[in-house]
C-alpha cells in the first residue's frame, strides 16, 4: 500500500512563498509555454498548493515534451501515486530508472511498490542504488525496516523523512503504524490524526486511528473515526470490524453485532469477523453460538493464531479442557498475548516422562493467571523432575515457602546462574495442557500460599482491634478499567445494600488508588471499609497474604485478589459477569475450591440479582474460629 507523498525531496515552504514562486513561473510560461522545465516547476508548485489535478496535467505535459528526462518521469509517477494510480505510476518509475538507474525518486517509488507486494528483497536491492541518505529515501527505508520488524529504526527513518517533508500524510500514517506496533498508542493516535488533517480521505489512517483509540479505551472517539472509515470505503469489511470493536468497547453490543453482520455479508469467510462475533457471543453467555462462530473462523483461516486463541477461551469456559488447552497454545503466536521473548535453547517439554530430568518453568501473563498455573508445579515434582521456576519478583518468597522442593527465582534479567543447563523448558501457562486435561486432574485442595509468621501476627493484632463482627475483605474492580472491561465489574454503587449487611466488618483489599471512593462510601453510606496507611496491597504480597490469612472471607471482582484469596484458602465469593473461562462454567473454581462464583446471568439487566445472591450467602455463613464451617 503506497500512500500519497509530497513531492519527494522538496522541503516545506510557506504558502506565500509558494504562491509568489507560482506567479513568477506563470509569468515565465506566458513567454515560453512549451518549456518542459517550467511546466514541471509549475506542476510541482501547484501540488504544494493542493492543486493536484493541475499538478498532474502540468507535469504530464513536461514529460510529454521531454520524454527522455528521468526527473519528469519520476515526478509524473509521484503525481500518479497521489491520484491512486499505482500501476501507471510504476510504469513511470520504471521508465525513469531505465533512463537513470539511480534516479532517487524513481528508485524510491519502485522500492515502495515492491514493499506493497511484500517483496522485501526487491525493495532492498533497489534502495541500495540510492544516491543520498536524506529524506528522499528515508520513507521507503522506514517501510522496509517496519516490514522486517525493526520498529524503532522505522520510527527514526520516518521522522527523518518528515523533518524535510512534514506535510507527507502517508509518512505520518506509516509513523503511526510503527508507533502502534510498539504499543505507543497515544503518539500513534496523534500521528494518525495529523495524517488525516493533511489528507481527510486517507482511509487507512481513519481505520487505524479507530483501532488505536479503541485500545486506549476512548470508545466514543474510536466510533467517530470508524464511522468516517466506513463512509470512505463502505465496501471494505475491515471498516465494519473496526467499528464493531469500537462499539464493543463502548458496551454497545447490538451495534457491534450489526457491524459484524455487515462485514460478514461482504466477506462471508472473513475469519477475524467470525472470531470477534464468537467473542461477543461468549461474553453474552451464548456459548453454543460462540463455539459455532469460532469454528467458522478457524475453518476460514486455520492459521490465524488470534482466532485459535479466542476459541480456546470458549472451549475452556464450557469445560472442554483437552481441546481447549491445545488451542490455548496458539497464544504464543498472537500479538495480543505479547509473550515475553524467551531465547532458551533447551527443548520444550511436551508431556513426556521427566523422572530425574531438570526443567525450567518460566512465568507468563498476569498475576492472577500465574497463581492458577503455579498449582501445577507439584505435578512436576511428583513426576520426579528437578524444577526451577521463574516467577514474578513479588511472589518469590511466597512460592519458595509453598514449594520447598522447587528452586524459585525472580523473573528478572540474568536471573539464571551463568552456565545453567536444563533438560527441558516450558511456559507456566502451558503446564495445564499436560497435567490438567480433565476435571479429575485437579487436586481437591488448591491452596498453597502460607503467610510469613510475622506478617500473620501483625495482621492478627490489627484485625483483633477492629469492632466485633466477621472480617470480610472487599475488592470491587480491577486496577485497569476500560469501558469494555467495566462490564465485568459491578459498579461501586451497586454494593450499597451488601455493605450494609449486619455483623460484617469490611476490610479494604482494593490495591490501587481508591481513597476517594472509600471516603465517599463513608460519607454517603456511613460504612467504614477499614484500611491502614502505608500498606502496599499491590506489590507487598507477603503482607497481603498475612492479611488474607486473618480474614473470615473475601468478596472480590475477578482480579488477582480472587486468586490470592483462593491460594490462601479463604472462603471467597467472586462476583463477575459470567464470562470467566478459568472456572470452566462451574460454580466453584477448580483451581481453588474455596472460591465460589456468583455470576451475573445473561438475562439480568444489572447486577442487583447477583449481589442479592451473594448477600444471601454472606448472611448464611457461620464461622468456627477464623474459618468457615462446612465451606466447599
Amino acid at each position: 500500500m503506497t500512500l500519497a507523498s509530497t513531492e519527494a525531496g522538496t522541503p516545506a515552504e510557506h504558502p506565500n512563498t509558494i504562491e509568489a514562486a507560482a506567479e513568477a513561473c506563470q509569468e515565465a510560461l506566458a513567454h515560453d509555454p512549451e518549456n518542459p522545465t517550467l511546466l514541471h516547476r509549475m506542476g510541482t508548485l501547484m501540488g504544494r498548493l493542493g492543486q493536484l489535478d493541475l499538478r498532474m496535467a502540468l507535469i504530464g505535459q513536461a514529460a510529454a515534451r521531454d520524454p527522455g528526462n528521468p526527473t519528469f518521469q519520476a515526478a509524473l509517477g509521484l503525481a500518479l501515486i497521489d491520484a491512486g494510480e499505482a500501476d501507471a505510476a510504476e510504469a513511470c518509475f520504471t521508465e525513469a530508472v531505465r533512463l537513470d538507474p539511480r534516479q532517487p525518486d524513481a528508485v524510491t517509488g519502485l522500492a515502495e511498490r515492491a514493499l506493497d507486494r511484500a517483496d522485501l528483497v526487491g525493495a532492498q536491492e533497489l534502495l541500495l542504488r540510492r544516491r543520498d541518505d536524506g529524506c528522499r529515501t528515508a520513507r521507503a527505508l522506514g517501510r522496509l525496516a517496519a516490514a522486517e520488524g525493526r520498529w524503532n529504526e522505522a520510527v527514526d527513518l520516518y521522522l527523518q523523512h518528515l523533518a524535510g517533508l512534514p506535510t507527507d500524510a502517508g509518512a505520518l500514517f506509516y509513523l503511526g503504524v510503527a508507533l502502534q506496533a510498539q504499543d505507543l498508542l497515544e503518539p500513534a493516535a496523534v500521528a494518525y490524526g495529523q495524517a488525516i488533517g493533511l489528507d481527510p480521505d486517507l482511509f487507512e489512517a481513519h481505520t487505524n486511528l479507530a483501532t488505536a483509540l479503541t485500545a486506549l479505551g476512548r470508545g466514543d472517539d474510536a466510533v467517530i473515526a470508524a464511522d468516517r472509515a466506513v463512509a470512505l470505503r463502505p465496501e471494505r469489511p475491515g471498516a465494519y470490524l473496526n467499528r464493531a470493536n469500537a462499539r464493543r468497547e463502548q458496551g454497545d453490543w447490538n451495534g457491534a453485532a450489526s457491524d459484524l453482520g455487515r462485514a460478514l455479508a461482504i466477506a462471508p469467510e472473513y475469519a477475524e469477523a467470525w472470531s470477534t462475533l464468537g467473542n461477543l457471543l461468549h461474553d453474552s453467555g451464548e456459548m453454543a453460538q460462540a463455539l459455532m462462530a469460532h469454528a467458522r473462523a478457524v475453518a476460514a483461516d486455520p492459521g490465524l493464531a488470534q482466532a485459535r486463541w479466542n476459541r480456546s477461551f470458549t472451549l475452556l469456559a464450557t469445560g472442554q479442557l483437552a481441546e481447549g488447552w491445545d488451542e490455548y497454545e496458539w497464544r504464543r503466536l498472537t500479538a495480543a498475548a505479547r509473550p515475553e521473548p524467551r531465547n532458551f535453547s533447551w527443548p520444550l517439554w511436551a508431556g513426556e516422562p521427566l523422572n530425574g530430568q531438570s526443567i525450567l518453568v518460566w512465568r507468563e501473563q498476569g498475576l492472577g493467571d500465574e497463581l492458577l498455573f503455579l498449582t501445577c508445579l507439584p505435578d512436576l515434582v511428583a513426576a520426579g523432575a528437578r524444577v526451577t521456576v521463574l516467577v514474578s519478583p513479588r511472589l518469590v518468597s511466597l512460592v519458595a515457602r509453598a514449594f520447598p522442593a522447587v528452586t524459585v527465582l525472580a523473573d528478572e534479567p540474568d536471573a539464571l546462574p551463568v552456565g545453567a543447563v536444563f533438560d527441558r523448558q516450558i511456559g507456566l501457562a502451558s503446564l495445564p495442557r499436560w497435567v490438567r486435561r480433565d476435571r479429575t486432574a485437579f487436586p481437591a485442595r488448591g491452596n498453597f500460599l502460607v503467610a510469613e509468621p510475622s506478617a500473620r501476627g501483625r495482621w492478627a493484632a490489627r484485625l483483633a482491634a477492629l469492632p466485633p463482627g466477621r472480617r470480610i475483605g472487599l475488592c470491587w474492580r480491577s486496577g485497569l478499567v476500560t469501558p469494555e472491561r467495566r462490564r465485568h465489574y459491578a459498579p461501586l454503587g451497586a454494593f450499597r445494600a451488601l455493605l450494609a449487611t449486619p455483623g460484617v466488618v469490611w476490610v479494604n483489599l482494593q490495591y490501587d488508588d481508591c481513597q476517594d471512593e472509600l471516603a465517599a462510601i463513608e460519607r454517603e453510606w456511613g460504612v467504614v471499609i477499614h484500611r491502614w496507611e502505608g500498606e502496599d496491597l499491590k506489590n507487598d504480597l507477603d503482607s497481603v497474604v498475612g492479611l488474607l490469612a486473618g480474614l473470615d472471607a473475601v468478596v472480590t471482582a475477578p482480579t488477582a485478589v480472587s486468586s490470592l484469596a483462593g491460594a490462601v484458602g479463604r472462603p471467597t465469593w467472586q462476583l463477575d459477569s459470567g464470562s470467566d473461562w478459568t472456572v470452566f462454567g462451574e460454580p466453584r473454581s477448580p483451581w481453588f475450591p474455596s472460591i465460589q462464583v456468583v455470576a451475573r446471568r445473561p438475562d439480568e439487566l444489572d447486577w442487583a440479582g447477583a449481589l442479592e445472591r451473594l448477600g444471601e450467602g454472606l448472611a448464611e455463613l457461620k464461622f468456627l474460629g477464623g474459618g468457615a464451617e462446612n465451606w466447599g
